[in-house]
């Protein structure tokens, strides 16, 4: 087997390449011959290059110029070179600005001191062409790799932009306000799983929906788009909520995969009189005046999307209510939440809530009780309210 040599000026032609795009090249070096000496063999790797006398100097040229790659001495008079690194770290935080030390010194304590204050390499004097042209280099694909990484997640940001657009048309287009009911969602992306929807029949029944899709984010949110269509187009035509549970499982079961399901609460309000199903959500509360709960309505079917066979195993709950009770939705979201301590927000806190506070305040109420709890921390998934005044 035959072995191949390769010397200095062998390795210097194959990593002397300039860029595509020449980069700029910052040079911080207090002395006249150091500085020249350096740019001289950066110009010549075919990088543009600045130069800057001392590291306030070096500071000074990065605000107006920006520079790809920082080549700084570390030994200068006022603002030295380590002082210098850590002030264009935190102008450049949240980018990154490949900054390489140049120093006569090469011994360990030297090196950790430069690495501690935010460079990225080390180069010894004097400098050798082959190792500064390696080093560029190596900085050049870095910035490259990283401009593709930052393209890649424009054009990413860009389609979830345009994917929550429509998911928010969906789910507010076809909605209507009514004075009687208050909900919110708090969603832990972007995206909620969690949607509450409220529609009216031509005849002037009160529809509302809290649906809960497993998991959080985009595929939970594309995965209750269909219970929406279903949920407006039938409501408009009042038709019972065991006939509308049926059809949203049917349109489940044709567009989820196996695994993806929608847990849900839907209500239906004539004059006097109410309608609930329940699948797969925690309990429906059932308030008086004075917030106790008069009944609660728990789950008696499974989540939407699961069985194609038997989707209402149970029908819907009738009752009739006296004005001024009202009926508390919420998702698992909201039980769940836990504050930093590592403890539930939980069905006995909410409830107490729900009873100390007026009718009209608790709604906000329970969130602000929320937001106490988790003290500023996030929930781990997505929490949805509804609060319907029974008049």
């Amino acid at each position: 087997m035959s072995h191949t040599q390769v010397n200095a000026e062998d390795l210097s032609s194959l990593v002397d390449q300039p860029p595509v795009r020449p980069m700029t090249v910052l040079v911080v070096d207090d002395t006249l011959i150091g500085r020249a000496t350096v740019s001289a063999l950066v110009r010549r790797l075919g990088y543009r290059c600045i130069e800057a006398s001392d590291g306030a100097a070096a500071l000074q040229a990065f605000r107006s110029v920006r520079p790809d790659i920082v080549l700084m001495d570390v030994v200068m008079p006022g603002m030295d070179g380590l002082q210098a690194t850590r002030e264009l770290r935190r102008l450049c935080a949240g980018t990154w600005l490949p900054i390489l030390l140049l120093s006569a010194r090469s011994d360990d304590e030297d090196m950790i001191a430069g690495l501690e204050a935010g460079a990225d390499d080390y180069l010894s004097k004097p400098i050798r062409r082959a190792i500064l042209a390696a080093k560029l280099a190596a900085c050049a694909r870095q910035l490259a790799l990283q401009a593709d990484m930052n393209n890649y997640r424009a054009e990413q940001e860009a389609e979830i932009e345009f994917a929550r657009g429509v998911i928010e048309r969906q789910v507010k287009g076809k909605a209507v306000a009514d004075s009687r009911v208050r909900f919110s969602v708090i969603p832990t992306t972007l995206f909620s799983g969690d949607i509450v929807a409220v529609s009216r029949s031509h005849s002037g029944a009160l529809y509302a929906l809290l649906a809960d899709a497993t998991g959080h984010g985009l595929a939970a949110a594309i995965s209750v788009l269909p219970v929406l269509q279903v949920f407006f187009g039938m409501a408009a035509k009042n038709l019972s909520l065991g006939l509308m549970a049926g059809e949203i499982n049917r349109h489940l079961m044709s567009s989820l995969p196996v695994g993806r399901f929608v847990a849900a609460s839907i209500v239906r309000l004539g004059d006097g009189f109410g309608e609930l199903w329940v699948g797969g959500t925690p309990e429906v509360l059932w308030l008086d005046k004075q917030g106790v709960v008069k009944e609660r309505f728990a789950s008696a079917n499974l989540p939407l999307g699961i069985d194609a066979d038997d989707p209402v195993n149970v029908p819907p709950r009738h009752f009739r209510w006296t004005p001024g009770d009202q009926l508390v939705l919420y998702s698992d979201g909201l039980l769940e939440a836990q504050s930093p301590g590592g403890e539930a927000f939980g069905s006995p806190r909410l409830e107490a809530v729900l009873k100390d506070a007026l009718p009209t305040q608790r709604h906000d109420a329970v969130r602000k009780a929320l937001d106490m709890h988790l003290d500023g921390a996030s929930a781990h998934d997505d929490v949805s309210l509804m609060v319907i005044n029974l008049e």
